[in-house]
Parts: structure tokens; sequence; C-alpha cells
């Protein structure tokens, strides 16, 4: 990630399977994103309906974006059984050429839940002229492969009142509440010699040596 401070400005895209996704994976850096002037989108495939009452989740997931100086894009499209790959990667191409990002976050493969791997096999496709593409976790996923260290010291916060704004879903996961993410990106920075960070496995990643000048 470059530096805050630096002129120049990335358009950035994150994609998530339900509500809370996004924000549990990379919202640490989402929040230095926006901090040093990026532009963010969050894509959000369904509206968590197996998980609670949707209303009540894209309220929450409307709030989350708002409270991050994100914009959000909804696919609806239904919880669990998101549907054929190629059917997802039409639906996210779209915002892909809208957006037009230069970094791109989304699901890891090893993962538990089945919208979480259709996920990342659409993203894979429908990202693929995107020169940097960056796995997150969920709870349940594992990370194989080298990992980026982003340091999220400055936003463990922020990213913990985030998540807190999804309040149905923090009563329902323990691995959402506070304690477990602090917890989490405590680990990850002291794999990284941070103090909190969030980690990411590269599908492809560029990383942009800017003057000093």
């Amino acid at each position: 990630m470059a530096r805050e401070g630096r002129s120049e400005r990335l358009s950035v895209l994150a994609i998530g399977s339900h509500p809370d996704d996004i924000e549990f994976g990379c919202g640490g850096a989402l929040l230095r994103h926006v901090a040093r002037g990026d532009s963010v989108t969050m894509l959000v495939a369904s509206d968590g309906e197996r998980g609670g009452d949707p209303a009540v989740r894209i309220r929450e997931q409307r709030e989350a974006a708002k409270q991050l100086g994100a914009e959000l894009v909804m696919l609806h499209l239904p919880d669990g059984n998101l549907g054929a790959v190629v059917n997802v990667v039409e639906a996210i191409e779209p915002v892909v050429r809208a957006v037009a990002p230069d970094l791109v976050y989304t699901h890891a493969p090893v993962d538990t839940h089945q919208d979480h791997v259709t996920i990342h096999q659409a993203v894979r496709a429908a990202a693929r002229e995107v020169i940097s593409v960056l796995e997150f976790e969920s709870p349940r996923s594992l990370m194989a492969g080298p990992v980026i260290f982003v340091d999220i010291s400055s936003t463990i916060d922020e990213k913990v009142e985030l998540l807190g704004l999804h309040e149905s879903q923090c009563r329902r996961s323990l691995g959402l509440s506070s304690d477990a993410v602090r917890t989490r990106a405590k680990a990850h920075g002291l794999s990284s010699m941070l103090g909190h960070a969030e980690a990411f496995v590269p599908i492809r990643f560029e990383w942009r040596l800017e003057s000093a000048v």
C-alpha cells in the first residue's frame, strides 16, 4: 500500500459474499485507503438472509459503508446459493468495469462457506485484467502461500466499530466479537513485527515504487 501523503490515489474494490465479510477481511486496510484519499467501493453479493433478517442486514451494511466512507453495491443474490460461477462473473464484471480498480480485495479459496468459494472463483475471472488482487480471511478460512501484511495499528479500533455495526451478526458469531478480531489482528502483528495487522495472499500484486521526490 502506498504511504499516506503520496499524490497518487487508488481505486479500490472490495468484494464479499455477505454483509460483514469485507469489514472482517480487510476493514482495517480499507480504513487506511480512505485515510489516504483512495476511492473505495464495497461489492456485496447477497443480503445474508440465511444469517438473519435481510432488511436488517442490508441496513447494517449500508451504515457500515457510510461510516467507512465507501460506495456500496449490493447484488442481492441468494444467500447460500449464489448461482453458477459464470453467472456470478457476469454480475460482477459491470461493477469492475465501472470502478476500474487498481486493487481488488476478495475471499480466499480455502474456506468452509460455499458462497466464499464461489466469489473467489468468480472474482478471479471478473478481475482478470486488474493488476493487483489480494485474498482476505474469513473466520474459518485458511491462509495459504506468501502473505502480505498491512499494518492496521492505527485503524484497529475503527475496524472493531465497523464490525459492531453488524450487530445482528456479532450476537450470533464469536468470531466477529471485538476480542476475537483484536486477537487475530494481534497474532498477525506478531508474525509481521507490527502492532496489529491484516493478512492477505496475493493472486497478483504490483509493488509500486514511487519516486521519493
